[in-house]
């Protein structure tokens, strides 16, 4: 069953990330348009993928005016597929040595997304706890824990209420590459966390529960597009300037590094395997370079 598979399925298999599959997937469908007009990529004949073709792709990207990050994962998913292809002897080792060879395009372009004050944080939650019924109580809870311990969205959609030890104020957490770490926790986040606890009740499951029309409560796991919607809802509601679940995360480091903590222990608090990627978190510079263009003497 396995040998029939073809190149890029292999490929997605051999990811570690649920997350990274559902991604990389999206993006290799839009290759299999791009190369052969397919719709899907397993319709795509992966004998003809060779060097000409890649970089006629890059050129097209970089004409629609793509990010260098964003071409490099392009890359990145040929270069996996065309490894695949090869093992299943579906091109030659010249043509897969070749596309090995195609270089990372360089450059880079300003980074996305913003830290929060903490005014705002707290008018956010603050907001959802003046809220009635179980929805909202939910939900303040969801986004003091995003911030709170750093997550990304789909980490908060899939704690259970086991991964939680209020004894020791810390949570465990499933990240990225199965990798598991645990965060401490502080005092307010706990507090919150106990406000929710209080309507959640102890059953065993879901740390954050769906809720049905009705404030009702059901003992399943919300969503990653769920934490998403809530986010965006409530900041909407609470009558903040536009964030997204990610900023929530940025602010946790860089709150963290504004209060001097070492760039490496932020990283394992994080769940990054480079601490490269967490230096892209901290927005003290984009503070910084604010303050200073406006105190330009005029």
């Amino acid at each position: 069953m396995f040998s029939n598979k073809c190149a890029s399925d292999i490929y997605l298999l051999s990811l570690q990330s649920e997350q990274s599959r559902v991604t990389m997937e999206s993006l290799l469908n839009v290759v299999a348009y791009k190369l052969q007009k397919k719709k899907s990529h397993r319709d795509v004949d992966w004998s003809k993928l060779h060097y000409e073709q890649i970089l006629m792709l890059v050129s097209d990207l970089q004409k629609e005016k793509k990010s260098p990050a964003t071409i490099n994962v392009y890359l990145s998913a040929l270069k996996g597929v065309a490894k695949e292809a090869w093992r299943k002897k579906n091109i030659d080792v010249e043509a897969y040595q070749h596309i090995k060879e195609i270089k990372r395009i360089k450059g880079s372009r300003s980074v996305k997304g913003r830290a929060l004050e903490l005014s705002e944080l707290n008018q956010l939650i603050d907001y959802c706890m003046m809220q009635d019924g179980v929805i909202a109580m939910r939900d303040a809870a969801v986004i003091a824990l995003v911030y709170g311990a750093g997550l990304r969205r789909h980490e908060a959609a899939n704690l259970l209420l086991s991964d939680l030890d209020l004894e020791d104020a810390t949570l465990r957490v499933l990240g990225k590459g199965n990798k598991e770490r645990v965060n401490a926790l502080h005092n307010r986040i706990l507090e919150i966390l106990d406000v929710w606890l209080l309507e959640r009740g102890v059953e065993p499951g879901p740390l954050f529960q769906r809720a049905r029309k009705g404030n009702r409560l059901i003992n399943e796991p919300i969503s990653g597009q769920t934490v998403y919607d809530i986010i965006i809802r409530r900041y909407q509601e609470a009558g903040l300037k536009r964030l997204t679940p990610h900023d929530l995360r940025r602010t946790f480091a860089t709150k963290l590094l504004e209060n001097g903590e070492d760039v490496f222990v932020v990283q394992d608090l994080m769940g990054h395997s480079s601490v490269e990627t967490t230096k892209n978190y901290d927005r003290r510079a984009d503070i910084a370079k604010k303050k200073a263009a406006r105190a330009l003497p005029f």
